[in-house]
């Protein structure tokens, strides 16, 4: 019985395991937190667009900070659950 499972057991084998439960972890911590990633990318386009021509008006600055700040709002959300507070409100 020990024969038969000792194919199974391989240094080969182990490493395939451990990189299909990192690769589980990484789709689930992505999952999660996916707003984020979403809002980083926002901001990176803000980013190229506002810095196309090198210079930067106050208006564009202001787009800027927003973004940043649509970060902070989705970090923030993501790591602290609200659900608890909405039960105490009246429907």
């Amino acid at each position: 019985m020990v024969e038969y499972f000792a194919d199974y057991f391989s240094w080969s084998n182990f490493f395939y395991l451990v990189g299909i439960i990192l690769a589980g972890y990484a789709a689930a911590i992505t999952s999660a937190n996916r707003n984020i990633f979403i809002q980083i990318q926002e901001l990176i386009a803000c980013l190229e667009r506002v810095n196309k021509d090198k210079k930067v008006t106050a208006a564009e600055k202001k787009e800027v900070m927003k973004e940043a700040l649509d970060i902070a709002k989705a970090v923030i959300q993501s790591k602290f659950s609200f659900k608890a507070l909405s039960l105490w409100r009246k429907k």
